[in-house]
């Protein structure tokens, strides 16, 4: 049992995109039971019929997950901001140690656990405590998704030299085209982060059009998945 813990360099890079893409994958391909978890979304819609957890029903999804979405998301915020402060308007008590039960809880009924992050590694939890605090709480290795056009240099190194700084594993870097749009910056990026970086790069995930405001598709995920990220390397992480 393993599990491994996707964030980025900075919100909107497609931390959710990746996860799903990943939990379709190994759950279709290689017939892995895969657990998702996504512990705090913040920003929710709210519907008729109750609030709509959009990235959290996502990771289910794709997953094929039977776990409940209180369980996937123990925490939902209304505001669209960082746990701290958006659970301050919510009036809610983060309580850690529910987190870490509901997480030691998935590694005992799944093969793989993956738990997606919300922004970056240092979005604030609560007073004094970051993501990256409960990455290293929870000794979990990271995933880094990060945008393969211009303004990635500066985020990705700073990400990978924070978490280095911090003892925290690192399984390697994941480059997101969310765009599409071929530039000078998306064409030599790869190669000097290669050059700067000390971890790998897994891949580029290209763009899919459409997604994910489209129905997710999981066949589609899966596929993409397979043909442009190196899986093994993921997971033969220890």
């Amino acid at each position: 049992m393993k599990s491994f813990f996707v964030t980025g360099t900075d919100t909107g890079v497609g931390k959710t995109v990746i996860s799903t893409g990943l939990s379709s994958f190994f759950s279709i391909r290689k017939k892995i039971m895969v657990g998702v978890m996504k512990p705090f979304e913040t920003g929710y819609k709210r519907l008729k019929k109750g609030i709509y957890l959009q990235d959290s029903f996502s990771l289910k999804k794709a997953s094929g997950s039977m776990d409940s979405l209180e369980i996937i998301c123990p925490y939902a915020f209304k505001e669209p901001l960082a746990p701290e402060p958006a659970s301050k308007f919510d009036r809610v008590t983060i309580k850690l140690a529910m987190l870490d039960k509901i997480y030691k809880e998935m590694l005992t009924r799944h093969d793989i656990v993956i738990v997606e992050g919300a922004g970056g590694i240092l979005v604030p939890i609560k007073k004094g405590f970051f993501f990256a605090d409960l990455i290293k709480r929870w000794d979990i290795p990271v995933l880094i998704v990060a945008r393969l056009g211009l303004g990635t240099i500066n985020h990705m190194l700073l990400t990978a030299q924070y978490l280095q700084s911090k003892e925290i594993k690192i399984i390697g870097v994941i480059l997101n085209d969310i765009d599409g749009i071929k530039t000078k910056a998306t064409q030599t990026n790869p190669s000097l982060l290669k050059r700067y970086l000390k971890v790998p790069i897994l891949g580029i995930f290209p763009h899919i059009k459409g997604f994910p405001e489209k129905r997710l598709n999981r066949e589609l995920l899966a596929a993409t998945v397979a043909k442009h990220i190196d899986t093994e390397t993921i997971l033969k992480s220890p």
